[in-house]
């Protein structure tokens, strides 16, 4: 959904006209995206996501029909999304309040551990899986720094392919852990193959993460329309919950939960 959007964005400013660029409203402020737009709208996503994820792990986290209605929910959501850029405010925030009811859920199924009387849950992944995210996004930003990183944050034909790639084979995996593959976690729960699609999901992340991170750049470069801030915002906060998500299974996958 993310990259869609920004493929979106990157559309309509190859279609908007020098003339709409740069411009000033009545009062002297700039009508064009600047770099703390797309921080802010980028942290209120994040903190809406958070926030919502208190009742997803409170009460999606015990129903797989919920949780794996809201996935869908998620993935019509998303594509709809993407297709009205820019979006607004509250559109932005609802999708985000949605994103968060599945990072909840989530992530108290990731870190439960034991059954009836001695179960529990390992909140040091959570603290780990958190560490990795600012790690991993700091790391990202660094590459994007570089003459490689540019050129890599312009997501090509492999990068979509891959992309779609890793879309299905998350809806195989779905129907591998409702069967019991993997103890639950389906082809991820499978041995040195599980661990490598873990890690393959990390690299996704992170290079999904620095296509945004190009695109939102490139954005405010070429003097996009303040209305896109949170487009761009929402599109970076879902790819960093991603590789939040894709760090907290490698993690748990890891620990034996």
């Amino acid at each position: 959904m993310a990259n869609q959007m920004l493929a979106e964005v990157e559309k309509a400013l190859d279609k908007a006209p020098a003339a709409d660029r740069g411009l000033t409203g009545a009062a002297g402020a700039t009508t064009t995206l600047q770099l703390p737009d797309v921080l802010v709208s980028t942290a209120a996503c994040l903190v809406v996501a958070i926030i919502a994820a208190v009742p997803g792990w409170i009460y999606l986290a015990g129903s797989i029909g919920l949780y794996l209605g809201l996935i869908i929910v998620l993935m019509v959501a998303g594509f709809m999304v993407a297709r009205r850029s820019p979006v607004s405010a509250p559109l932005a925030l609802g999708y985000m309040a949605l994103m968060g009811l599945m990072m909840g859920a989530f992530t108290h199924m990731a870190v439960a551990t034991g059954t009836g009387s001695n179960s529990g849950v390992n909140l040091a992944l959570i603290t780990q899986a958190v560490l990795g995210t600012v790690v991993g996004a700091i790391s990202t930003l660094l590459v994007y720094s570089t003459p490689f990183g540019k050129k890599a944050s312009k997501p090509g034909k492999l990068f979509f392919a891959v992309m779609l790639g890793y879309v299905l084979l998350g809806l195989a995996n779905v129907v591998a852990a409702l069967l019991g593959v993997g103890n639950g976690w389906g082809f991820y729960g499978v041995g040195p193959l599980g661990l490598a699609l873990c890690a393959l999901g990390v690299g996704l992340a992170c290079w999904s993460l620095l296509a945004d991170i190009g695109s939102a750049d490139r954005a405010i470069a070429s003097g996009a329309p303040r209305n896109w801030q949170w487009s761009l915002g929402m599109a970076l906060a879902s790819s960093i919950i991603w590789l939040y998500l894709e760090i907290l299974r490698l993690l748990a996958i890891i620990n034996g939960r």
